[in-house]
């Protein structure tokens, strides 16, 4: 996987749990996940955390991101730093790969919403009055 969508796949599956990491500690994880899904979610926080750790200014972004999970700028920050590090340490890359597609597989689906809307990835279900999508199956229940 490329560098630059390997960290972009990476921050986005830590990204829900940034707060609950800084907020107390990996254990907060597995409540808001699957206790497999929580795992994965961990073994990749660890792998970064550990890649980070001793090297000042990438250490003090993801401590940033944390700080503040819900800063696009500071996940954005964090996704191009990540990104520099895999693409300088082929070995680290070749390390993140399989934990992020472990995290992908077992993790849940998350909705991530933003002022000009939704990205939701898997299966999808919606209901209400007035609802919009693209791709959408639709049936009666």
């Amino acid at each position: 996987m490329e560098p630059v969508t390997l960290a972009a796949a990476a921050v986005g599956i830590l990204a829900p749990y940034l707060g609950q990491i800084a907020g107390g500690g990996l254990a907060r994880i597995g409540e808001t996940a699957t206790d497999r899904a929580s795992q994965r979610v961990t073994d990749l926080y660890r792998a970064i955390r550990a890649r980070v750790t001793g090297q000042p200014y990438e250490e003090a972004i993801l401590d940033g991101a944390e700080a503040q999970p819900d800063s696009e700028a500071r996940r954005t920050t964090l996704q191009n730093a990540l990104a520099e590090l895999l693409a300088a340490d082929p070995d680290f890359a070749a390390t993140l790969t399989p934990l992020v597609n472990a995290a992908k597989a077992e993790g849940p689906r998350h909705v991530q919403a933003s002022q000009s809307g939704a990205v939701a990835g898997g299966d999808v279900h919606q209901s209400g009055t007035y609802v919009a999508g693209r791709d959408l199956h639709i049936t009666n229940p």
